[in-house]
């Protein structure tokens, strides 16, 4: 039965079709990535240069026309940041922002503008603080140009004025352009939905054909002994295997391509997650830096590596994948009509990325990269990790959906089973 299901899907064109669509939008990711980071490189350089002249002005307002030892300070500082920026060296980028970073007024050197502490009010300066620091303790390059850590709320709580949006918008934008990094940017985009909308493209009428009058199976599979039960649950395995297989030989092929082409990154690369921590008392001497910082309060900003991060999104996926899977079968065995389940089971990942958040919207708990990071427990005012608790209900709802599709319905004329 399992062979005569993939000969069939195979002989229909369904299986190396989904793999080069998943592949050609990761590869189409990667490469904007690329590009959008080249660009932003430039911006920084040419800023840097322009900062490091109006730097070395002399202040009409002094005495004399000699540079004041602070300022000297950050011309260095500058200069150093512009040839890290030059070389695309990460490290030598981030022990200048270290050094930026513990001072009671950070700034980006190659902004010189002092909109970190004008105008971010999340706990960002406090998150990036803490993400250098932990670079620093590992070793570890920062991404290219140096970036203000961003948090979902920094859009909601920030006003920007006007002439700063462009210079917000490029202090704020990161591109990752390695391989893991990729899956992670992914996952924070709606990657996972995304996903799902391609497999329920080429599988998403796996049974429901089974009632098309040009491929009715279900007669002489019931002559084979096979009855509805065993029908069901081997389509539900040809499903959940099939849709894993797709997704990770595509990301295998991906995988090999950014090795290729920008390598695939260090997995003790830092991810901000969320965690239950005592307050933050901010260095910085600004009046509400300690309030920002503790904006996610009484979960506190940390950070988990990389590799960490990508384990628990790959069991998440996995258990979306089987509730996809069952949500299918059972699509199919409602609706009758092989086009009208098809367009049903491609519209429903769709809605995901167009609703609004709500507690009362269920596509809010199939965001990997909030419930892995544990922001989805600020969202619900949980202090505890919700991670546990999420891929338990996403479980539940899957083995809902399959006893719901293995429920015998009223059998109709010509032998169709229900």
């Amino acid at each position: 039965m399992i062979r005569i299901e993939l000969t069939k899907l195979w002989r229909q064109n369904k299986i190396i079709p989904c793999i080069v669509l998943l592949l050609v939008l990761m590869v189409g990711s990667l490469e904007v990535s690329t590009f959008m980071q080249g660009q932003r490189l430039n911006d920084a350089m040419e800023t840097s240069k322009q900062t490091i002249k109006e730097w070395k002005k002399p202040n009409p307002f002094e005495a004399t026309k000699q540079l004041l030892p602070e300022t000297k300070s950050e011309i260095n500082l500058l200069n150093k940041q512009l040839a890290a920026l030059k070389h695309r060296d990460g490290m030598s980028l981030r022990e200048v922002a270290v050094k930026q970073f513990i001072r009671t007024y950070p700034m980006l050197s190659y902004s010189g503008d002092p909109i970190i502490d004008a105008s971010l009010h999340s706990g960002e300066v406090e998150a990036t603080r803490k993400e250098l620091l932990y670079l620093q303790r590992h070793q570890l390059p920062t991404m290219l140009p140096l970036t203000i850590r961003t948090n979902p709320q920094t859009t909601l709580t920030n006003t920007v004025p006007v002439n700063q949006r462009n210079l917000f918008q490029e202090l704020t934008q990161r591109f990752y352009v390695k391989g893991w990094e990729q899956i992670w940017l992914w996952s924070t985009i709606g990657g996972i939905l995304i996903a799902l909308k391609v497999i329920n493209i080429f599988l998403g009428d796996i049974l429901a054909n089974e009632h098309d009058s040009q491929s009715d199976h279900t007669t002489w599979l019931r002559l084979q002994n096979y009855d509805r039960t065993k029908m069901v649950l081997t389509k539900l395995g040809v499903h959940f295997v099939l849709s894993c297989l797709m997704i990770f030989l595509a990301l295998g092929v991906f995988l090999v391509y950014a090795t290729l082409r920008n390598g695939l990154g260090d997995l003790r690369y830092p991810v901000q997650a969320w965690a239950l921590g005592k307050k933050v008392v901010s260095p910085y001497l600004w009046l509400t830096a300690t309030a920002e910082a503790n904006y996610f309060a009484p979960l506190q900003i940390t950070f988990i590596p990389l590799a960490r991060y990508l384990g628990l999104l790959g069991i998440f996926g996995l258990v979306v994948l089987f509730l996809n899977s069952t949500l299918t079968l059972l699509i199919n065995r409602l609706v009758r009509m092989r086009l009208l389940a098809l367009l049903i089971m491609v519209a429903l990942p769709l809605l995901g990325l167009v609703l609004p958040v709500s507690i009362y919207n269920p596509y809010t708990y199939l965001n990997g990269d909030w419930v892995v990071s544990n922001y989805l427990g600020y969202f619900l005012s949980q202090r505890a990790a919700v991670y546990p608790w999420v891929i338990s209900g996403i479980g539940i709802a899957a083995i809902v959906c399959l006893v719901l599709a293995l429920i015998p319905l009223k059998r109709k004329q010509g032998g169709h089973f229900g």
